[in-house]
């Protein structure tokens, strides 16, 4: 105990640990944390995390074999050169109060030169990484606000792994300030959000914060749990038992029901904290066998279009970087060889484009999979992906056909982080032409931005409520936004799969029921059905579509032009329904601007308080 005490002093002052208590304390977690967490233990050594000793040599033996993993390892060396050129980043809070950008590229930065050392033990990029740490210890806080850990746990991430990777190479007093800084910023807080905080605290909550802060905790911790072994046992406990509060979401079919952005961020850090605990005693608390999970990559892969355009619902945006290595993670650890074999594509497509990094790239390497399908991937007609939140519904068209189409539409719950008022939206592609259209995220700096509640402000930007998405609205009216859509039937055992999604509870103010229905006709024509039961007879039902296409309209059919293809939307039901457009508009000031994208609509009087609107979407003319 005397012991224990005499090490949490000097945790204050790194400097004075002599080589004594230096020798003490490793004897001590090896006696008393090492066996704690299970089969293995933690590794003695470093580098102990996301990339082994063991490992670094079979990447440098498969540089020289596989011609891809070559042409990655000239490009992170390259990147690498750049950044240990480049200026430091100053200490600048954003409109956001927040640093986090700062952080996420010095997980980039610190990463990238740390495994540039490893694979070419080339002293100017260890000499870049002590001075990137020693200048962003140096920042007077890790957390401006107070509130966003996220901050916090990314920079945490970015400095365990150099700490961890360059251990031997670094100056005493730099690993000194860096344990310090770790414990100070992060371990001993997050210790405190155990013990106090409460549902909603960023280390408990069911959203993607809890992952990445979670994790970068974890990372913090293992990185000098010979240092502090209390705080680590504490922590790898407790983030084991509070990281299912997200991940529950992901059952049963890996849906992230926070959209395609927060499944990149959400997915890329659950990669790094599998992988680190499996090298440093293991999953102990299932993590990784969790309901979903290991069909998380499978469900990405699957919902995006086949050109490779994401479905940009929730706060997403297409411009969001999700070359993420956490595909090869996935790959890896759960046998999915057509995952690494299509994530190879877009590392092709990131060095030959030379696109902007995910800020994990680096792993791509350390992880690399050469894995191939020993068959061609089964593309069914219909796929469903169910979730708590936010169901998916997947309708495909033979793509060896040319003009094939395909759907994705989804449920949802608009009161639920990051969601809009999207429920029954879809996009529909066909010859490599996306031609409907989701907005994607506006400003999180926007007065009200996060007031979820039926009548918040969140509701009245243009890209958050149901009037800029491809769905209905009824009397101009917005979704119910504590009503949940889901699919309530799936057909595949018939010529013509569909799914209905069951509205009614997102239109519940205006209707008692309303359901949409998709249903793949043939390979290049869909149709959507929508039925509502109205509560006030002389409602309007108004079926809204956004695209980016030009848009002819005769009658009852819009013709849709782009990029040489053309794409028809034909009205159905009711009898002498036409076509309208408008172009999208801002309603407030401070939004995002919106440029290019018209609206097509149908209005749908009720008959007999009742309305039924049935669109045919088809490449065929």
């Amino acid at each position: 105990m005397k012991q224990l005490i005499y090490n949490r002093h000097m945790k204050n002052h790194p400097k004075k640990q002599n080589t004594t208590s230096k020798i003490l304390t490793f004897i001590f977690a090896c006696i008393f944390v090492f066996p704690t967490f299970g089969k293995t233990e933690i590794q003695p050594r470093h580098p102990r995390l996301l990339f082994t000793a063991s490992e670094e040599k079979a990447v440098k033996k498969l540089i020289k074999q596989d011609p891809l993993a070559g042409q990655l390892a000239a490009f992170l060396k390259s990147k690498a050169d750049s950044i240990a050129e480049a200026p430091q980043i100053p200490y600048k809070i954003d409109k956001y109060g927040q640093i986090l950008w700062t952080s996420r590229a010095y997980v980039l930065r610190l990463g990238t030169l740390s495994l540039a050392y490893r694979l070419h033990k080339d002293k100017k990029y260890a000499d870049a990484v002590n001075k990137s740490l020693v200048h962003v210890c140096a920042y007077p806080n890790w957390n401006p606000n107070g509130f966003n850990y996220l901050d916090t746990s990314e920079m945490v991430t970015a400095i365990a792994i150099a700490y961890d990777w360059l251990y031997d190479a670094l100056p005493q007093t730099t690993k000194d300030l860096v344990r310090q800084r770790i414990y100070e910023r992060g371990l001993s807080h997050i210790i405190c959000e155990y013990e106090k905080g409460g549902p909603g605290s960023w280390a408990k909550r069911e959203t993607n914060w809890n992952v990445v802060c979670n994790t970068g905790m974890t990372l913090g911790a293992l990185a000098v749990a010979e240092d502090y072994p209390e705080e680590t046992n504490i922590i790898l406990k407790n983030a084991a038992h509070y990281m299912p509060n997200c991940l529950k979401h992901f059952a049963p079919d890996g849906v992230c029901y926070e959209g395609p952005a927060y499944w990149g961020y959400t997915n890329s850090y659950l990669s790094l904290y599998l992988k680190a605990i499996s090298d440093n005693g293991g999953d102990q608390g299932g993590i990784g066998q969790l309901p979903g999970v290991s069909r998380t990559a499978l469900f990405y892969k699957r919902t995006q279009t086949p050109s490779g355009q994401r479905f940009n619902f929730g706060n997403a945006s297409k411009e969001e970087v999700l070359n993420t290595p956490a595909f090869f993670f996935f790959s890896r650890q759960y046998q999915q060889p057509e995952i690494a074999e299509w994530f190879r594509k877009e590392i092709k497509k990131t060095i030959l484009q030379n696109q902007p990094l995910h800020q994990l790239f680096f792993l791509s390497l350390p992880w690399f999979d050469p894995t191939y399908p020993t068959q061609s991937e089964h593309i069914p007609s219909l796929e469903v992906y169910h979730n708590s939140i936010n169901d998916l519904l997947v309708l495909n068209g033979d793509r060896k056909e040319k003009g094939s189409v395909f759907l994705v539409a989804k449920g949802g719950l608009p009161n639920q982080a990051h969601q809009q008022m999207d429920c029954g939206t879809f996009i529909i592609e066909s010859d490599s032409v996306c031609w409907t259209e989701d907005l994607g995220a506006d400003d999180y700096a926007l007065p009200g931005f996060w007031d979820y509640k039926p009548g918040g402000d969140r509701w009245k930007y243009f890209r958050n409520n149901n009037f800029s998405h491809n769905t209905l609205n009824i009397d101009r009216q917005p979704q119910y936004a504590n009503g949940k859509a889901f699919v309530c039937e799936e057909n595949t055992h018939t010529a013509q799969p569909y799914a209905r999604l069951d509205l009614s509870e997102v239109y519940k103010v205006q209707a008692c029921k309303a359901f949409r229905k998709f249903t793949l006709i043939d390979n290049h024509t869909i149709e959507v059905e929508d039925k509502v039961e109205l509560r006030n007879s002389s409602s309007t039902v108004f079926w809204t579509a956004a695209t980016k296409a030009d848009v002819t309209i005769n009658g009852s059919v819009a013709q849709l032009q782009k990029d040489g293809k053309v794409f028809y939307f034909r009205i159905l039901s009711p009898e002498g329904a036409t076509f309208h457009t408008y172009p999208a508009y801002n309603t407030y000031p401070g939004e995002k601007p919106i440029k290019g994208i018209t609206m097509l609509e149908i209005a749908c009087p009720a008959q007999g308080g009742k309305a039924k609107i049935t669109v045919e979407m088809s490449s065929k003319k």
